[in-house]
């Protein structure tokens, strides 16, 4: 899927100190071409199930047979293209080098739907993160990591310290955690903690490292000039998400990670967006190699498979089927998602920061984090309401799933300024404006962005507590085993309003922001039970009949899908991790600019 999905999937949200979201209106929606499979020899299985639809297909044609057929087609319906490359599901993503307004690309993709040699379209949009970033020298721990406290204000915090004292003196398998975003830079409070990664970004005029698709994801910063059509961004996205997870204690080092208590590399970084968003294509290619799967025009194989992706990138529009057969978008994201479930994969998304001209939530998750099987995660002010920008949702039983937790919170000032009201999410970043420096400093972070790193650490330390849960199991645990919202009356605020958009500060409600509060505490006491009882409690909460990754069947196998699975490994040995609750709780995280990662 090298660029298969050319929608450009914006990170969900960094809000700016400088009242950039306050003043800036939502940049017009651009596609990068088009998503373009050819009939052939495979054409039938697009009737079949979605695991039976491989994204490992190829077709039998040569290249240049494609190429021909690509190009007659495009000359028979007025489509012009002059780059093209093979992706997924033996799919091709085709453009003229530069985005366009979305519109121009569906008038095209309707026309070259028609063609009698073309099996299906999508337009591949470009889509942009979901976060904010505050300075502010007054925060001087990571509240976030520190304990649920009522009396304190700490509400709607993950609650990681008894999570991670309940994991002390057990054996631990090893889990890895994909970060797609941004990039990575190798900090001083990661040395160690990160796998060899890949960059999917596909297009050098907008990758900012001068080339496409090579093995160094590495963050390249925004430059001093963006591309035309480009809108301001945030620089090091990817290095705050990395940091949330795996930032290591007790080397005199500023910052902590939601993966403390898992030794030696725990992040896989794996570069998606690039100068101006990232492209769909990219990101569904980003998502097959992150789980280990090969696909049509894949690099070499990741030989470290993650169990978890975390993705803070999130574009508009539904994933709901259409019917009718009709092969857009979301039925790209929900052919990948069943993917990687049969890989036993769980991703989880930013549900969306809302309107970027208002700074008020919008009802709905954006996609991917609406589709079914993927665990979308909100965000909630400290004191357990809904944060102003943060999305609502609904969620069911059945296929959608949903959690909240706090990560930071803001309001609009007379001056159309965002203003920090609560201490937000500290993470590491760099210093650099527009490129790298060798300065890094821990910096308040607000948005849904921030909120999704959270579930998909408490997802990995459950899988390190036992790696046979599958993603059913830590669906269900997750989404069963979380804290319940504060009521309105407590909380003085409004109830939120199903189906309604444009709501800020309000309180939640399972019809509203998902199932409830993230614990870490509860969601991992309830994997070590799980665990204890032998992995056999699973739990299915799609009711699909769609096959996907069960450890206890040999080899940890899918029993109907052809790509290697990505189980947990052998246990490691005993952490202790009481002192790292300690920590934890802020005496040992300072805050301010790093020398070369010291303080």
């Amino acid at each position: 899927m090298r660029k298969l999905l050319a929608l450009l999937l914006v990170p969900l949200l960094w809000l700016s100190a400088e009242g950039a979201l306050a003043t800036t209106t939502p940049p017009p929606r651009q596609a990068m071409g088009l998503i373009v499979k050819l009939k052939g020899q495979d054409a039938a299985v697009s009737g079949r199930s979605l695991v039976r639809l491989q994204a490992a297909a190829v077709t039998g044609n040569s290249e240049q047979e494609l190429r021909l057929r690509l190009s007659a087609a495009a000359q028979r319906q007025r489509v012009s293209f002059l780059q093209r490359k093979a992706t997924a599901f033996a799919a091709h993503v085709i453009h003229n080098g530069h985005p366009v307004p979305i519109e121009l690309a569906e008038a095209e993709a309707a026309r070259l739907r028609r063609d009698p040699d073309v099996e299906w379209v999508i337009v591949n949009e470009m889509i942009r993160p979901a976060s904010v970033s505050l300075d502010d020298p007054g925060y001087d721990s990571q509240t976030w990591l520190q304990s649920r406290d009522l009396a304190a204000g700490r509400v709607a915090v993950a609650n990681f310290p008894p999570a991670w004292s309940a994991l002390a003196n057990r054996a631990l398998s090893p889990v890895v955690v994909a970060v797609l975003d941004s990039g990575i830079l190798t900090a001083p409070d990661l040395d160690g903690r990160l796998l060899p990664g890949y960059d999917f970004v596909s297009e050098p005029t907008y990758s900012g490292d001068g080339d496409g698709v090579d093995p160094d994801p590495s963050d390249p910063g925004l430059g001093t000039v963006l591309p035309n059509g480009c809108s301001k961004s945030e620089a090091w996205h990817g290095l705050s998400v990395a940091a949330m997870l795996g930032a290591t204690t007790g080397n005199a080092l500023d910052g902590a990670g939601a993966l403390a208590p898992l030794p030696g590399p725990v992040v896989l970084p794996v570069r998606v967006g690039g100068l101006c968003g990232a492209m769909v294509s990219d990101i569904i290619e980003g998502m097959l190699w992150a789980a280990g799967v090969d696909y049509h025009g894949a690099p070499a194989r990741n030989l470290h498979p993650a169990r978890v992706i975390n993705l803070s990138y999130g574009g508009d529009g539904s994933c709901a089927d259409l019917g009718n057969g009709v092969h857009d978008a979301a039925w790209l994201y929900r052919q990948t998602i069943a993917t990687l479930k049969s890989q036993g994969v769980l991703l989880v998304a930013s549900a969306g920061n809302g309107d970027a001209s208002t700074g008020l939530g919008q009802w709905g998750a954006t996609r991917p984090a609406n589709c079914a099987g993927v665990l979308a995660v909100t965000g909630l002010n400290q004191s357990g309401y809904k944060a102003s920008y943060a999305n609502l949702m609904q969620v069911d039983s059945v296929q959608s799933f949903g959690l909240a937790v706090a990560s930071g919170d803001v309001y609009r000032n007379a001056y159309g300024d965002n203003v920090l009201t609560d201490p937000g999410v500290v993470t590491l970043t760099n210093t650099g404006v527009s490129s790298p420096s060798s300065y890094f400093e821990l910096r308040a972070q607000v948005g849904t962005s921030m909120a999704a790193p959270m579930a998909a650490g408490v997802a990995a330390l459950m899988l390190a507590a036992d790696p046979s849960l599958t993603v059913d199991d830590l669906l269900w645990g997750l989404s069963r085993k979380s804290a319940s919202f504060p009521s309105a009356s407590s909380l003085g605020f409004q109830a939120c309003v199903p189906g309604v958009g444009e709501q800020g500060n309000c309180a939640c409600s399972v019809d509203t922001c998902g199932a409830g509060m993230l614990d870490a505490e509860l969601a991992v006491n309830w994997a070590i039970e799980h665990a204890a009882q032998g992995g056999t409690a699973t739990v299915s909460t799609t009711g699909q009949s769609a096959c996907y990754f069960s450890p206890t069947r040999e080899g940890g196998a899918s029993a109907c899908a052809d790509s290697n699975s990505s189980g947990g490994g052998g246990a490691l040995s005993a952490l202790d991790l009481l002192a790292l609750a300690f920590i934890a709780i802020g005496t040992g995280l300072r805050r301010g600019p790093l020398r070369g990662g010291r303080r």
